[in-house]
Formats: structure tokens, C-alpha cells, sequence
């Protein structure tokens, strides 16, 4: 790209490699200040949360010391206008009951000016919660 802008598919692997990281401050920069990111109910982490305070707070400030290992392979990204489908794989092991897991994923993220305004995270998969709950043994 010869503007060197980012893509709205480069804000999203950006921050999915982010997180593999564990660099926070990096995920913080990309989410606009009035954010809106939506975790599935009954989850661990499940809610909706406004702003990236809100975001830090209740999701990655936790997820960190969650998982033992932790990988986002990031299969395939369906764009439409400001819109991006990442269709993912985590896979990592629960830190807490030992297991390992490999879970497919759908995330919906708005991106607009480089900047994401809302996100939704879906779970694909049960291998997800059992390997938080000992389940899966």
C-alpha cells in the first residue's frame, strides 16, 4: 500500500498478534474510545463492555494469567465495507486445569479510521469451555 495507511484487516491481525503478545498497550491504541466489545453470556468473561478501560478491565487484564499457552491462528477474513469477519483458531492450554484445546471462532469487528468501534466475539466450539472446567477429561 503506497498511502502506508492500514487496512481494516491490518488493524485486526494486528491486534490479534497483540494478544498472542501479550501487549496491551498496543491493543488499547487500536480500540476507539467509545469501543463497544461483546463477549458471550454465560462465559467466563461474558458481557458487554464500553470504552477500552472497561475492555482492559474485565477481559484482558484477567485473560493473561488464564492460559498456560495460547495461540490465535488466524484462518480466514471476510471484509465488507468497514466490517471484518475473522473466522480463527485458539488453541492454547488452560493454565488452571491443564487441558489443551483447540476451538474455532468467529469475530465480528467494525473498523473505522484505523480505530475498532465495536466487536463480537462468537464461540464455536465446547472443547472452549471444557478445557476451563476440567470437562473435557
Amino acid at each position: 500500500m503506497s498511502t502506508g495507511q492500514r487496512t481494516s484487516v491490518d488493524v485486526v491481525q494486528g491486534i490479534y498478534e497483540a494478544v498472542e503478545r501479550g501487549d496491551l498497550d498496543e491493543i488499547i491504541a487500536a480500540l476507539d474510545e467509545d469501543v463497544e466489545w461483546v463477549e458471550p453470556e454465560g462465559g467466563t468473561y461474558g458481557g458487554t463492555y464500553h470504552g477500552p478501560d472497561e475492555v482492559m478491565e474485565n477481559l484482558f487484564t484477567e485473560l493473561g494469567g488464564e492460559w498456560k499457552e495460547f495461540e490465535i491462528e488466524q484462518d480466514r477474513f471476510i471484509v465488507d465495507g468497514h466490517t471484518v469477519i475473522a473466522l480463527v483458531t485458539h488453541c492454547g492450554i488452560q493454565a488452571e486445569s491443564g487441558q489443551r484445546f483447540e476451538a474455532p471462532m468467529a469475530d465480528v469487528w467494525e473498523v473505522v479510521n484505523g480505530r475498532v468501534i465495536r466487536f463480537h466475539h462468537y464461540v464455536g466450539s465446547i472443547n472452549y469451555v471444557n478445557a476451563r472446567t476440567n470437562d473435557g477429561e
